[in-house]
């Protein structure tokens, strides 16, 4: 009797095995079929964890799940090689064992020695390949595009429907900018200096079919804005840090978040995203499928970048010059204040107006709709953006004619001013060392934002109502937003007499307390 010859696969191969016992294929099928014994099948079911998580991150070649013996210089070094790789920068081995030990040193283990059998085995974790650079390193790798849209991607689309594929991504948002201000910033660095100190970093994130626009999360640097004192609750989540940056705390703690509610709602998803510093691969998630964009494709792979941002920007421009045109009609000679409040109201309502239809091909340009033989690299084809999310923010201005505003060609400026505003930190070394060892977490400077907003009585709110409520019944013929108004309109009429009736029971109370 001859012993049967152990198989071993690759992390790809277990992958599609994974997939396939999770499409009810039984044990002894698989077992047969690949000719290996029924413990073989049941090990890679039992380390599924594992195997997807570096599935997911594009690790492929490897058969063996090996970690290494000084995790913590590992995980340094890997942060490292990203943030260094995605500036384009060419790497050598020598660079890396050189790196490797210099970490050591930071985590305080002099002995270790960074040899070059000790970063042979790194690639191999970690699938990195020597190759050569071609053209500009900051354009985006063709080869990676193609082999993540024809390997990886087809196997992790199968698992889910599009109401289960999500994308995320950050954007930048210089939320205090008015269009007479755009020419002054032309040019400026967006990375750093007084602008950055006006700014907000705005999570966004939905699904392939457009059927669900995830809550905002908007981060600031601000933990407590005066202008939040009385406000009881927020349209989107609200998280602070020094530098109004994403970070990968926030990150992590933004992901779990959003697990445990699905987890409530017995709902699973795959979650799309870059791999920038501030997107760590978050571990033992329940209802999350975390998969990461291959390096320098994020210009062609992100849905996000192929117009849902840019969109959303343009809408929150246009609330924002709305309410610099209202405030000059009613006369109001002292500039426009816009606090925190008023631009995550105003980003909210952007996001809410971008359809369904517009995301939905945004997906489909990205190239994950349907797998092509070519890269999708191609023009938008018409009708791919509704006409409201696609209009040009110098044309939509050009129609209100009004004297008061800059000629149409700034507009363009206007809106993408903030197009390349950084949205995380890329770590020092010291960072990188320190944020591990201690799973650092920025906290508030303390500082306030200096804005007074006096909140409306319950009075002036119901006036206001009633007139809103008398434009969208003779003005607008929409049974939705009659609908909304209506809903609106007794929300305040309630509180109001709510209101009303508190006082009253007080002043009772005073008179009979009279002596």
């Amino acid at each position: 009797m001859t012993s049967q010859r152990r198989k071993a696969f690759s992390i790809e191969e277990k992958g599609a095995i994974l997939a396939r016992l999770e499409n009810g294929e039984s044990n002894s099928a698989l077992a047969k079929e690949f000719g290996v014994g029924h413990s073989t099948i049941s090990m890679i079911l039992k380390n599924k964890d594992r195997i997807k998580e570096s599935f997911n991150s594009n690790v492929l070649k490897p058969k063996k799940l090996r970690k290494s013996q000084h995790d913590n210089i590992d995980q340094a070094l890997l942060q490292w090689f990203k943030i260094t790789r995605n500036k384009g920068i060419p790497i050598s081995g020598p660079m890396l064992q050189e790196k490797g030990n210099v970490f050591a040193s930071g985590f305080g283990n002099p002995n270790f020695n960074c040899s070059a059998s000790w970063i042979s085995r790194f690639k191999v974790r970690h699938n990195i390949v020597s190759g050569k650079i071609v053209g500009e390193s900051s354009s985006f790798d063709q080869s990676s595009t193609y082999n993540w849209l024809t390997t990886v991607w087809p196997n992790l689309r199968r698992q889910f429907s599009n109401e289960e594929i999500f994308n995320a991504d950050e954007t930048g948002f210089f939320y205090k900018l008015l269009p007479d201000r755009t020419l002054k910033f032309k040019g400026e660095n967006c990375c750093g200096g007084k602008l950055s100190k006006e700014r907000l970093t705005v999570m966004v994130a939905a699904n392939l079919s457009g059927t669900v626009k995830k809550k905002l999360f908007v981060i600031g640097r601000s933990q407590k804005p005066r202008c939040f004192s009385s406000v009881k609750s927020l349209p989107v989540d609200y998280a602070n840090n020094r530098k109004a940056w994403m970070t990968s705390e926030l990150f992590e703690r933004w992901l779990r978040d959003w697990d445990r509610n699905l987890v409530k709602k017995k709902k699973k998803i795959l979650l799309l995203v870059d791999n920038c510093p501030a997107h760590p691969n978050v571990t033992d998630l329940k209802s999350i499928t975390l998969a990461f964009l291959p390096p320098n494709t994020t210009s062609v792979l992100q849905p996000m970048d192929q117009g849902i941002i840019r969109s959303l920007k343009c809408n929150f421009r246009k609330n924002l010059v709305l309410k610099m045109i209202n405030g000059l009609d009613c006369n109001q000679n002292s500039p426009m204040k816009i606090t925190i409040l008023d631009a995550i109201v105003m980003i909210n309502d952007a996001w809410n107006k971008i359809s369904q239809s517009t995301i939905y091909n945004c997906f489909k340009h990205a190239g994950l709709i349907e797998t092509y033989d070519d890269l999708p690299v191609r023009e938008i084809e018409e009708n791919e953006f509704d006409d409201e999310d696609d209009l040009p923010l110098s044309l939509w201005v050009r129609n209100l004619k009004s004297d008061l505003l800059p000629a149409p060609e700034v507009w363009k400026d206007y809106v993408d001013i903030d197009s390349s505003l950084m949205t995380y930190e890329e770590p020092t070394d010291e960072n990188i060392v320190k944020n591990i060892t201690e799973n650092e977490q920025y906290e508030s400077d303390g500082e306030e934002e200096i804005e007074e907003d006096r909140t409306p009585t319950a009075e002036e709110a119901l006036k206001a109502a009633d007139l809103l409520s008398k434009f969208v019944h003779s003005q607008m013929e929409s049974d939705n937003l009659n609908w909304a108004m209506s809903t609106l309109h007794n929300g305040i009429r309630s509180f109001y007499y709510n209101c009303k009736k508190k006082q009253m029971q007080t002043k009772i109370t005073d008179f009979f307390s009279k002596k």
